[in-house]
């Protein structure tokens, strides 16, 4: 199908709606056919190129062969998981990464293992919490809890990537669910918490010192041992967020050689902005079924004028992910695929593609969903873990007879500012 047949295509089961939207007052009644001449010429032009100079790779999916050929090697999976839990007077952060590894063709007892490579318990309110070293003084303190869960999650899943690869050098490729790079500066504005000496210890597998121990040092380092020790993990990534650093990449590489002159490039960019075009979108019509692109290295640390002044050096040695989109079928879109420079990838594009096509229609490996499974704090447990605290702070509360503090605590621990509570007395 030719692609802008596949854009129609797309259109009509309700693809690019979201894109098409924000053009609408631009574009008027004519909207649908603007966008599909537009983004097809676009599509067209992407798809000649890439295929014309060899980026444009396919993987032949043959599981009756495949299969067979992996009996008794080991893979592995790693994801983590976050408690949701909305505690009134508390900031709890509690978080698991567990590991799955799976050993096609093994009837034997040690076929799979499951295992939790890492874990945190914490209170970020606490007097002296575990996981971050936070000053006396509360003015002084970093304010945005969703950070500090954000930055001791993403560092917690690539430290029990570099756990299990020192436990388990058997396994021929691992795979972790979300990038294998993620941006550091978000992480490094002033006051951002260091890491406790337990903490970092814990998460390097080894004693670190008092310097190293903030976030973006301490990130870049698990990250070059995990490089350095050659361990084949890579980074699968479910949903793409929208951003388009491989298409503008590519345009740029177009340009460069000659394939895209600068009026055009100039347009390309801007229809990209205008429609709010994505990396997955555009790819999804110019692959197909078990093609993926030839893996460009992209800077994930950019941009630069983000960078926090205390770590600009720190940032600018950072890694860069060499980064690929796989689409598995034609029905599926693809989605980004993270190594390390230098990493041979073809192995594990081949596995990713097989675990990818194991379900009908599903389209991801399997495996990153059922280790997502094993590492997710269940609902019920968070939800019983908050009942339980606010059941202990309403019991105290009524122990005592002020009046005042009964209102109060039953104001806190309503579970909705819009419950009738908290609405205006006649």
């Amino acid at each position: 199908m030719e692609i802008q047949g596949r854009i129609e295509s797309k259109i009509a089961q309700g693809e690019f709606l979201g894109n098409m939207l924000l053009a609408v007052r631009s574009e008027g009644p004519r909207l649908e056919q603007v966008f599909v001449e537009h983004v097809s010429v676009l599509a067209e032009r992407l798809n000649v190129f890439l295929r014309a100079n060899g980026h444009i790779q396919k993987v032949d999916y043959n599981p009756a062969e495949f299969w067979p050929a992996q009996r008794g090697r080991a893979f592995g999976f790693v994801d983590g998981g976050v408690a949701a839990i909305d505690l009134p007077g508390a900031a709890p952060l509690g978080i698991r990464v567990g590991s799955y590894v799976v050993r096609p063709g093994d009837d034997s007892e040690s076929r799979e293992e499951f295992k939790p490579e890492f874990s945190i318990v914490d209170d970020l309110y606490a007097a002296e919490p575990s996981t971050y070293d936070l000053p006396e003084d509360l003015d002084d303190r970093y304010d945005d809890r969703a950070k500090l869960r954000d930055a001791a999650r993403i560092i917690s899943e690539i430290a029990a990537s570099l756990a299990l690869w020192r436990r388990r050098q058997d396994i021929a490729v691992m795979l972790v669910h979300g990038p294998l790079i993620n941006p550091a500066a978000p992480y490094g504005p002033p006051k951002f918490p260091y890491f406790t000496a337990d903490a970092a210890q814990a998460l390097f597998g080894a004693p670190v010192a008092p310097e190293q121990r903030h976030f973006v040092p301490l990130y870049r380092r698990i990250l070059e041992e995990l490089k350095a020790v050659g361990a084949p993990v890579f980074g699968v990534v479910e949903r793409d967020g929208g951003g388009r650093p491989v298409l503008e990449r590519l345009i740029f590489k177009m340009h460069e050689e000659g394939s895209l002159p600068e009026a055009e490039k100039k347009a390309a960019l801007a229809l990209l902005r205008k429609y709010s075009l994505s990396d997955a979108q555009i790819l999804d019509v110019v692959l197909e079924s078990g093609e993926y692109l030839t893996p460009i290295s992209i800077p994930r640390q950019e941009p630069k004028n983000k960078w926090p002044d205390n770590w600009k050096d720190r940032l600018s040695g950072y890694p860069d992910p060499l980064t690929t989109f796989l689409k598995p079928s034609e029905t599926v879109r693809p989605f980004r695929i993270e190594a390390f420079e230098g990493q041979d990838y073809e192995e594990a594009i081949k596995l990713i593609l097989a675990t990818a096509r194991l379900l009908p229609g599903y389209g991801f490996p399997v495996a990153l969903d059922i280790v997502d499974k094993f590492a997710k704090v269940p609902s019920w447990l968070s939800k019983g873990i908050g009942a339980s605290h606010k059941a202990v702070l309403l019991r105290k509360a009524f122990e005592t007879e002020d009046r005042k503090l009964q209102e109060y605590a039953i104001k806190m621990l309503s579970v909705s500012s819009r419950d009738w509570f908290f609405r205006p007395k006649a």
